[in-house]
């Protein structure tokens, strides 16, 4: 352990050299012997209390000695935050890495399913707009996630004009990231608190029959398929995009969802058989042929699957059709609106959707017309008197006579 100048330099120099521990060599930067033996003398505080990992930051130039200086002598645990900064790593590979995780077989969700290539696909939108804001981007350590930054972060998104839902969205892709970094890739994180913007009671936005027809015009023909099945049937993209050939039974007039290793259900509850209607059977049974696959393989070719690229045809097919504020699951909303308008109960409507509770059909109970709230109710009433019971026995009596008089 030694005190030194170079020839060339006016500055003292620190030459330390202890067993276990890493060399340090280093400039003083200061022309002062007296204040370059108190550095040595915090390196040799540093060496006594076992701090071999302050001096191996130290050696490697990671630490600046006048700060670790100071901040040991009168703020130790600003200097302990230091260190975990300069421990930190950089988020950008690291969250690569996650990503790449996400769509391996290992990633699993909380419901133990595999991660939906849209969530997957929207987890990377929320991480592109937070490294945007982090003053370093990309290179910045893990440890600048914090509760500052988050609130700085969600401040400027709700100035920006950004919907709570879409925030909300982000702070999850961030949670998700922290609890890969703790339970899989065993790093250890300071967990900020996140608080959660409000949300509205949520859009719904939907399509007349007229302003469907211009926006499937309006698609590349490859892509009518796709769309078609969304907005007659009422599925989700991702679950849409997973349908196995097996899945699309086009003799039973069927789909069933929830079947293929790969379904891409947003609950277990999810699950379900939708009926295939009249105007939507030939065009996936020309899909079928167009793109001939085995019962175990996707109903959709590739380039129909990939959530990004049905993104962008979807946003150019509304702006050429003249829709404005569209988005790929309004095709959904257009399915429920249309079904409630046309009478289907609720209770069906649900099931048809893959609602996991009631409440999330009942916003669509609005646009069921009065006229058949009428009706139920004259059905209940018949049922309370008895007529409707007389009424099903005079049905049934009627048809063993039609029976006796076909037979005769």
């Amino acid at each position: 352990m030694s005190i030194y100048r170079r020839k060339d330099s006016e500055s003292f120099y620190l030459d330390v050299r202890w067993h276990g521990c890493p060399r340090i060599r280093l400039s003083a930067h200061t022309t002062n012997k007296t204040r370059a033996k108190a550095f040595l003398s915090t390196l040799r505080a540093l060496r006594n209390a076992g701090r071999r990992d302050i001096l191996g930051l130290l050696a490697t130039g990671r630490l600046d000695l006048h700060e670790v200086h100071e901040l040991f002598l009168r703020d130790p645990e600003a200097l302990e935050q230091r260190l975990t900064r300069a421990q930190s790593p950089s988020l950008g590979p690291l969250v690569d890495q996650w990503l790449s995780w996400l769509n391996s077989p290992a990633a699993l969700s909380r419901r133990r399913e595999p991660f939906a290539t849209r969530t997957v696909y929207r987890y990377g939108e929320s991480w592109n707009r937070i490294f945007a804001h982090l003053p370093r981007g990309r290179e910045a350590p893990l440890s600048d996630l914090s509760r500052a930054f988050l609130a700085d972060y969600s401040q400027h998104r709700r100035r920006a004009g950004t919907a709570g839902a879409t925030v909300n969205r982000d702070l999850v892709a961030l949670s998700s990231f922290l609890s890969w970094c703790e339970c899989e890739a065993g790093i250890a994180v300071v967990r900020p608190k996140m608080t959660r913007e409000r949300e509205s009671a949520g859009r719904e936005r939907w399509l007349s029959s007229s302003e469907l027809t211009c926006l499937l015009d309006a698609m590349p023909p490859n892509w009518r398929p796709l769309f078609s099945t969304l907005a007659y049937t009422g599925l989700r993209i991702g679950e849409a995009q997973s349908l196995l050939k097996q899945d699309v039974r086009l003799s039973e007039r069927r789909i069933v969802l929830g079947g293929g290793i790969d379904a891409r259900l947003k609950t277990r509850g999810s699950a379900r058989v939708v009926p295939l209607p009249g105007a939507l059977a030939p065009i996936l049974a020309e899909q079928a042929v167009r793109y001939d696959a085995g019962p175990v393989q996707q109903f959709f070719p590739p380039e129909l699957r990939d959530y990004a690229a049905a993104r962008r045809v979807f946003r150019r097919a509304a702006k050429v059709a003249g829709l404005a504020g569209v988005v790929i699951h309004d095709l959904r909303h257009t399915f429920a609106v249309h079904s409630a308008r046309a009478g289907v109960p609720l209770a069906r409507l649900q099931k048809l959707l893959g609602h996991t509770s009631p409440v999330m059909t009942m916003r669509y109970l609005k646009h069921a017309p009065e006229s058949y709230l009428d009706q139920d109710a004259e059905r209940a009433a018949a049922s309370i008197s008895g007529s409707l019971e007389l009424e099903s026995a005079a049905r049934a009596e009627l048809s063993r006579m039609n029976l006796k008089v076909i037979s005769g």
